[in-house]
């Protein structure tokens, strides 16, 4: 039998990082909190995450100044979310490498990501990869919105979400 998911407590989660590589580090992170609001931030990064691949579309044209200049903490945005997400479950696109980037993001403090990290087709098993893939670029563009950015990434999640709960 299928457990019809309650809303008001599915959370999505987005990372942008500073390259595709094993050595990106997040740089932008959204996510849903269980008001439904997206709370969205830059973080600034620690001293020894160096890799920078200015070319990799994910950057979405931010500088490492930038981050320096408007982002938040590591450690304050790790606070942020433990606020908004500790022992829950957190929907993921599934596109990237959102856990191992959660992972890099928590080791750095020697802390343990205090949420379960689920891709988003585990919220219903009426959902394929390939259905999700292309009702996202469907609403992304509908929207006129960027696939490389957190928060819209996190928006389009929570539409998703909603048109699943539409057809119990």
């Amino acid at each position: 039998m299928h457990e019809e998911p309650n809303q008001d407590l599915l959370l999505f989660l987005d990372i942008e990082a500073s390259s595709p590589d094993e050595d990106g580090y997040p740089v932008c992170m959204a996510w849903s909190n269980l008001q439904g609001e997206i709370q969205s931030v830059l973080i600034i990064p620690e001293d020894d995450w160096i890799d920078w691949d200015f070319s990799y579309r994910h950057s979405q044209g931010l500088t490492r100044e930038h981050l320096f200049e408007q982002g938040l903490t590591a450690l304050d945005a790790i606070k942020q979310m433990r606020t908004d997400l500790a022992d829950s479950t957190v929907y993921v696109d599934g596109l990237d490498l959102d856990h191992e980037w959660l992972e890099r993001l928590f080791d750095s403090f020697d802390m343990d990501v205090p949420f379960m990290v689920e891709p988003f087709v585990r919220l219903d098993e009426r959902i394929t990869y390939e259905q999700f893939l292309a009702d996202r670029e469907e609403l992304l563009r509908d929207h006129g919105l960027s696939a490389f950015n957190a928060e819209n990434n996190v928006y389009v999640m929570l539409q998703l979400a909603e048109r699943l709960l539409r057809l119990e």
